[in-house]
């Protein structure tokens, strides 16, 4: 499968923005305290493992693709399951 020229660029660019996001997310994982690091931590590596799965996609690897693939999946899926753990915890209004 080729991926027109116009799209190599905007998956560049995403790339970069996520390098970008994964920069800023990077001071509070390390300021954050004992009790807090997970969440401080999946900010920084969601964007992140995302960067190299973007270029790949973006350059047609599939092997580095994967590998990305195998690295971003269980960080979102860990995402999702403390999301929805928080959600559970809420108290209900009296």
């Amino acid at each position: 499968m080729d991926i027109p020229s116009v799209g190599r660029w905007i998956l560049v660019a995403l790339a970069v923005v996520q390098l970008v996001y994964a920069v800023r997310a990077l001071r509070p994982a390390l300021r954050s305290r004992p009790g807090e690091r997970t969440d401080a931590w999946l900010a920084f590596a969601d964007p992140a493992a995302g960067v190299p799965v973007s270029l790949a996609l973006a350059f047609g690897n599939l092997t580095v693709f994967l590998a990305g693939m195998a690295v971003l999946g269980p960080i979102l899926t860990w995402q999702l399951v403390r999301g929805i753990a928080a959600r559970r915890r809420k108290p209900t209004p009296a």
